[in-house]
C-alpha cells in the first residue's frame, strides 16, 4: 500500500478487537486504518474458518474448457480466497477476464504459442493500492486537485500452470535452495521440510501417497513460497560517520533525519538473493515516503540529448506540491501504468537528467543496453512516474542488488539486513517508521535486545480452480457452497441443488455442501 501514511499499525498477532477514540485527542489516520484492518481481518477469518480457505459461492467462477484455453469461459459470481472476496461481475473468457494477467500465463511460460496438453487453473489474488492519480474518480473535483483518502482494490487473475512434471516441479528447486540457507532452523526441522518438498515433487509427478490427490499437491505448490521461503528482513539503526571526521564512527546509533518518515523497502526483481558464487538479478529499491511520491504523465517521447545520449522526455501534469515531494536531477523514477502494475513487471528505473519547471517536463537518461518500459500515452491507463530514493550502491537499472546476511545502509543511520533463506517476488515490501523524537528512533520490534526478523508484506493469496487433461477433461479442485437459505430450503423439500450447475438434483436424499467435480471435454475441430 503505497499511500501517504504516517505508519501502518495493524498486527494480527496482537489480537486487538477494536480501536477507541478518546476525547480531546489528536486524530491520526493510522488509528482509523487499524480499525478498518481489524474488522476486515475478522470478516475474512470468519469466512475462511466457517467454509474453508478457497471456495465458490453457488455457480460462481465455473470454468468450461474450450479447444483454445483463452476461449474457456468463466461464469459470473463470487469466490473466496483466504476469506478475500473475489467478484466476477459478468461472464467472460480466460482471455477477456478483467485485470488480464501477463500474456505468458496464457501462451506458456516460455512465450511460445499454443498451450500444454495438461494444465491447472489457479487464482492469483492480491490488493492493489490506488491513489487519486490511478483512480481519478475518488478525488472530489470541488477540491481542485487536492486529494484526500486512497483506496484498496481486490485484484484476481486466473492463471495457467503447466502440469508437465519438469515444469511443475522446477519452481521447487528455488524453494529448496532458499531453504538450505536458513540459519534459524534446527537440523530436524530442516530435514522434515526437505522431505516435505520431496513428497510434493513426487505427488506432482503422480507418485505421491495414495491419500494425496493432484488437487492437494497443487494447493501446496501455489503456497510453497509462503510455507518454506517467505522473505524476512531486519531493520536497525547503525553507526554513522561524524560530520567532523568521516573516518571516526559516532558512538551513538540513532535516526538522524529531520522529519518523521515511513520508509518502504520493496523488492524490484524477484528470485534468490545474489552471492559471489551465484550472482542473480534479484534487487530492491526504497523510498522515505512509502513510495507515495508520484507524478501523473501526460505524454512521453524517446529522443536524443544534446550530447547524443538517448533520453526519454516526459511531460507531467504536475511536478509535485513542494521541493521535498518533487523531482530533482539524479533522482530515480519508475515508469508505471495500469498494464505495468497488473502484469507485475519490473523494468529498469530511469534517472532524472534534467527538469524543466516552466514546461513541466523531465528528461530521463536511458542506460546503454537497457530496455525501458514503454509507458502508455493513454490517460485511461493512468501513466505516472514514481520516485524512489536510493542513490548509493545502485546498479545500472537504478535498483540495489539484494545480498542476504549483510547490513545495507539506506540513509540517516537506518540499516536493513535480509535474512538468509528467502525467495523474493516483485512487490514484497517492509515498512520502517522513523521518528525524530526520542533523540531519533525507528519503530521495529525487538527480541532479546536485537531487531526481530519480520516477514515481508504483500504476499499474494492463491487458490486452485481445477485441472485439465486430455483423458479426464476439466476437473474442479475447489469447493462450492450455496447460501444457507438455499440449503435449508432444499433440505426441507429434500431437493438439494447440484452445486456445479445450480439445478435441482434428482433422486437426492439430503442437501450437502460438498466439493463439486465438473468434467468437461474439449470439442475437437472438424
Amino acid at each position: 500500500m503505497k499511500g501517504d501514511f504516517a505508519r501502518v499499525t495493524f498486527d494480527s498477532t496482537l489480537h486487538y478487537s477494536q480501536v477507541f477514540q478518546q476525547q480531546g485527542r489528536v486524530t491520526l489516520e493510522a488509528d482509523w486504518n487499524e480499525q478498518v484492518s481489524i474488522q476486515l481481518n475478522l470478516l475474512r477469518a470468519l469466512a475462511s474458518d466457517l467454509v474453508g480457505p478457497c471456495w465458490a459461492a453457488g455457480s460462481g467462477f465455473l470454468f468450461t474448457a474450450a479447444p483454445r484455453l483463452p476461449d474457456g469461459s468463466l461464469t459470473p459470481g463470487h469466490f473466496y480466497v483466504d476469506g478475500i472476496l473475489c467478484i466476477n461481475e459478468s461472464a467472460c473468457t480466460f482471455g477477456t477476464q478483467p485485470n488480464l494477467p501477463t500474456p505468458d500465463t496464457i501462451t506458456g511460460n516460455d512465450g511460445s504459442s499454443g498451450q500444454p496438453a495438461s494444465f491447472a487453473l489457479w487464482l492469483d489474488v492480491w490488493e492493489r493500492h490506488l491513489c487519486a492519480v490511478e483512480a481519478p474518480a475518488i478525488a472530489d473535483t470541488a477540491l481542485n486537485g487536492i486529494d484526500t483518502a486512497s483506496r484498496a482494490q481486490v485484484i484476481w487473475q486466473a492463471r495457467m500452470l503447466d502440469l508437465d512434471p519438469e515444469r511443475s516441479t522446477a519452481s521447487l528447486a528455488n524453494v529448496r535452495a532458499a531453504l538450505g540457507l536458513r540459519k534459524d532452523l534446527d537440523a530436524a526441522t530442516l530435514k522434515q521440510d526437505l522431505a516435505n518438498l520431496d513428497a510434493l515433487a513426487n505427488a506432482l509427478n503422480g507418485q505421491g501417497a495414495a491419500n494425496t490427490t493432484r488437487c492437494d499437491a497443487l494447493r501446496q505448490l501455489v503456497g510453497v513460497r509462503a510455507t518454506y521461503a517467505w522473505p524476512r528482513m531486519r531493520a536497525q539503526l547503525g553507526p554513522v560517520d561524524t560530520d567532523s571526521d568521516p573516518c571516526v564512527i559516532a558512538a551513538d546509533a540513532r535516526y538522524r533525519g529531520c522529519e518523521n518518515q515511513l520508509y518502504r523497502v520493496e523488492i524490484h526483481r524477484g528470485g534468490l538473493a545474489s552471492t559471489d558464487a551465484a550472482p542473480t538479478t534479484t534487487s530492491f529499491k526504497w523510498s522515505r515516503e512509502n513510495g507515495s511520491v508520484v507524478f501523473p504523465a501526460a505524454s512521453n517521447v524517446i529522443g536524443q540529448a544534446d550530447d547524443g545520449s538517448a533520453i526519454m522526455t516526459v511531460t507531467l501534469a504536475s511536478l509535485g506540491r513542494d521541493q521535498r515531494l518533487g523531482l530533482a536531477t539524479g533522482d530515480w523514477v519508475e515508469l508505471v501504468d495500469d498494464d505495468y502494475t497488473l502484469a507485475q513487471l519490473a523494468y529498469p528505473l530511469l534517472q532524472v537528467k534534467a527538469v524543466d519547471v516552466m514546461r513541466r517536463t523531465v528528461q530521463l537518461a536511458l542506460a546503454a543496453g537497457a530496455t525501458p518500459y514503454q509507458l502508455s500515452n493513454d490517460a485511461r491507463k493512468h501513466p505516472l512516474l514514481r520516485r524512489w530514493d536510493q542513490h548509493d550502491g545502485v546498479a545500472v537499472g537504478g535498483d540495489v542488488v539484494l545480498v542476504e546476511g549483510e547490513p545495507v545502509t539506506l540513509e540517516n543511520g537506518i540499516q536493513v539486513r535480509f535474512e538468509p533463506g528467502g525467495l523474493y517476488a516483485t512487490g514484497d515490501y517492509w515498512l520502517i517508521p522513523a521518528r525524530v523524537s526520542g533523540q531519533g528512533m525507528i519503530e521495529w520490534p525487538q527480541v532479546a535486545g536485537t531487531p526481530a526478523p519480520l516477514p515481508s508484506r504483500g504476499m499474494h493469496h492463491a487458490a486452485v480452480l481445477g485441472t485439465y487433461t486430455a483423458a479426464a477433461g476439466y476437473v474442479e479442485c475447489c469447493c462450492r457452497f450455496d447460501s444457507l437459505c438455499t440449503l435449508l430450503r432444499n433440505s426441507a423439500t429434500r431437493k438439494p441443488l447440484d452445486t456445479a450447475t445450480g439445478a435441482v438434483a434428482k433422486n437426492a436424499a439430503v442437501a450437502k455442501a460438498t466439493p463439486a467435480v465438473k468434467k468437461t471435454t474439449r470439442k475437437k475441430h472438424g
